[in-house]
């Protein structure tokens, strides 16, 4: 009688078990799901963009191998994947993916620290860094990295440029101004000091050592001129 209760109490425990280890299995594999497909969809964005895909083959085509091209993060997978190049970062770091996005929530929180590659804060800093500075001062963060050509886009760089600003401990309206009623961008006076800002209004703040290889009407590339 003892034996058979001990078989019966082993034979739960091992029932108990294997549901516990089903479940936790299951609600892994959908966590990783969800943060693998909330990734393809940035990537499935920029493809459907229009204008993106060809600025990502005009990339390739136009740069020798090996290259390292100055682009904000976002951008670097489908740098290093379309286009074939190096960039300085391609994905962001702890600090700056639980000041934004979805890592901001607890679920994308938990999915990042499970199965989040994490990049470089040094790195991001320096993007931010090199975006806000004047040209010349953002030149040997540039050279540190041996970046040699610039991707940026409009209106999608416009849109970041809150959170680069704020990244590199600058105030952004002091730079550039959105207008809700209309949807569009306006540069200060001090835009021309920013690197990021000359490239994307170049027309009006032509810059300096950055000569334009192409530009679509929503993205433009640069050579890099030191």
């Amino acid at each position: 009688m003892g034996s058979r209760f001990w078989r019966k109490k082993w034979f739960l425990a091992v029932v108990i078990v294997t549901i516990i280890v089903f479940v936790s299995s299951l609600f892994l594999f959908t966590l990783k799901t969800n943060y693998e497909h909330e990734n393809d969809a940035v990537m499935q964005y920029f493809a459907k963009q229009t204008g993106m895909p060809d600025a990502f083959a005009t990339l390739e085509q136009i740069t020798p191998p090996g290259s390292v091209v100055l682009c904000w993060w976002d951008y670097g997978r489908a740098v290093q994947q379309w286009s074939h190049r190096e960039v300085i970062e391609a994905y962001p770091s702890r600090d700056i993916a639980y000041s934004v996005g979805t890592t901001s929530t607890f679920w994308g929180n938990l999915e990042a620290q499970l199965f989040g590659t994490w990049g470089s804060s040094e790195k991001i800093h320096d993007l931010a860094n090199i975006f806000m500075l004047p040209e010349g001062q953002a030149l040997p963060i540039l050279e540190k990295y041996n970046a040699s050509y610039a991707l940026v886009f409009t209106p999608d760089d416009l849109q970041k440029f809150v959170w680069i600003a704020k990244i590199a401990g600058y105030n952004a309206t002091e730079y550039l101004t959105y207008n809700k009623d209309t949807g569009t961008y306006t540069p200060a006076a001090l835009a021309q000091e920013t690197t990021l800002l000359r490239l994307l209004f170049d027309n009006t703040f032509p810059p300096q050592h950055f000569t334009k290889l192409y530009d679509n009407g929503r993205a433009k590339i640069y050579k890099i001129n030191y």
